[in-house]
Formats: C-alpha cells, structure tokens, sequence
C-alpha cells in the first residue's frame, strides 16, 4: 500500500513537470516525499535496497506521467493556450502561502538572497531565444539536448524552478514536449536527453543536500525567489494574449488553478 501512494504521488510529480510554471520538485516537497528521495539518491550506495524501494515506485510514477499527460498538455496549449496558462498559474500561485511558512527572515543576507533567486532567472529571461529549436544531428545539437537533460534534471531536484518555464526561456519546450510524447520517434535524441537528465540529478542532488545541511533556511529563501520569478515571467509570457472578451474567463481560470492548489495543498 506505501508503494501505491508513492506511484500515485509520482504521478502527481510527474503532471507537474510537465506543466508550464509548476514545479515537479515542489510538488514533491508539499506531497511530503522531496528530502528522503535527495537522501535516497545520494546515499544508495549504502543503503541500496532502501533506497530503490522508495524511488522506484515514485520513478514509475512520473514516469507514467509523462508519456500519458504530455498528449493531453500539448492538445490544450494547442487549442485553449491563454486559459490554460492561466490555470497553470493558478496552481503555481495557490502553492506560495504554504512554501512561505517552511522559513523565516533572519537579517539582511537573506532579504539579498531573496532578491539574487528573483532577479537569477528574470535575468536569464532577457537572453530568451524567440525561435523554436530544431535538433539536427551536428555535434552542437546533440550537444545542445544533452544540456537540455541536465538542465530538467536540475529543474526536477531543485524545488520552485519550472523547467517547461526554463525551456520556454530557450525556445525548447515543444521539442521536449514531442520528446516525452513520443520517446522512440527519435530514440537517438531521447537517449542524448536522458544521459543528461542522469548526470543532472547525481551532481544537483548532491549540491541541494549540501545546502540543505550547510543552511536549509537560507536555500528555501533563495528557492522562494525562484518560484516569485517564474510566476513573473509566465504572466508577462501571456497577459499581452488577454483581451477584454476573455477576461473574465481568464479569471475565472486563474481562480480555478488558485483554489485547487490551496485545497489540496
């Protein structure tokens, strides 16, 4: 039965990583299963059957997520994308009164590291690539999806920073989108993709356990920034699509988004 619950609390990690401005990680860390599977990553050496007991139902679990949900994402960013965005920041949005009660200011270093995780990614986003990408196989491409595995691995592990927000920065979303649609269309990209997402989540995990040792409270802060700066980004990406027809709709989407995330927050 525990196994179960984790499939089914992979599953809800799994459509959060898919979903523009949600993060996986801090769906993980409010469903309660984020610092044991840093833990369990890091430490399967030396408790390997511990470990694989607890990661692979949840592995599974996102898994299944991701080959089913990212169908269904796709056809309503196709058809319905403003509504859906703003359900989608809904969500995101409702997750922030509960991360804010998980640490406290102390001093000014704080308010400053508050401010480097809000400004960190908002200045990325200045340098955010209008072209979709399209992968060839030139060395630069091939290159160019293995980071895109590492950087979704460093989007999964560290809690509040959005990778489909990252990969709309860079103009990849929809390639990877098509990637965990169809993973053996192009298997040659999908293995490229998933050696990075491997040596993505062996190095973050690592660096996110130090900083949760060295100062948990200060890395959370730092974390709130981030989640701050990707909910700026995603309303500046769709505000412009919103027109007084469809306001209230909007609305009515972004409260929908808001108040499901609350509740079952």
């Amino acid at each position: 039965m525990k196994r179960l619950f984790l499939f089914f609390k992979g599953i809800l990690v799994g459509i959060g990583k898919i979903i523009p401005g949600v993060s996986g990680s801090l769906i993980a860390a409010l469903l309660g299963i984020y610092e044991k599977a840093i833990y369990s990553i890091n430490h399967i050496k030396e408790d390997f059957k511990g470990s694989v007991s607890y990661l692979f139902p949840i592995g599974c679990g996102v898994l299944v997520a991701v080959f089913l949900f990212s169908h269904v994402i796709s056809f309503f960013l196709s058809h319905y994308y403003v509504f859906t965005m703003f359900l989608f920041l809904g969500l995101i949005v409702g997750t922030v009164p509960n991360f804010r009660k998980s640490f406290h200011y102390t001093n000014k270093i704080d308010v400053l590291v508050l401010i480097l995780g809000f400004c960190l990614p908002m200045t990325f986003s200045f340098f955010s690539i209008t072209t979709e990408f399209v992968p060839t196989f030139s060395f630069l491409s091939c290159l160019y999806i293995f980071l895109l595995g590492f950087l979704d691995a460093t989007t999964m592990i560290i809690p509040g920073v959005s990778g489909t927000a990252l990969f709309l920065m860079l103009g990849s979303y929809s390639f990877v989108l098509h990637l965990f649609s169809n993973p053996l269309e192009h298997i040659f990209f999908t293995f490229l993709f998933g050696m990075g997402v491997i040596l993505g989540i062996v190095l973050v995990s690592r660096l996110v356990e130090f900083c949760f040792q060295k100062n948990k409270n200060r890395f959370l802060i730092f974390i709130y920034g981030l989640l701050w700066s990707s909910i700026v980004y995603l309303f500046m990406l769709v505000i412009f699509h919103v027109t007084m027809s469809i306001f209230f709709s909007v609305f009515l989407c972004f409260m929908i988004g808001f108040i499901l995330s609350i509740f079952f927050g």
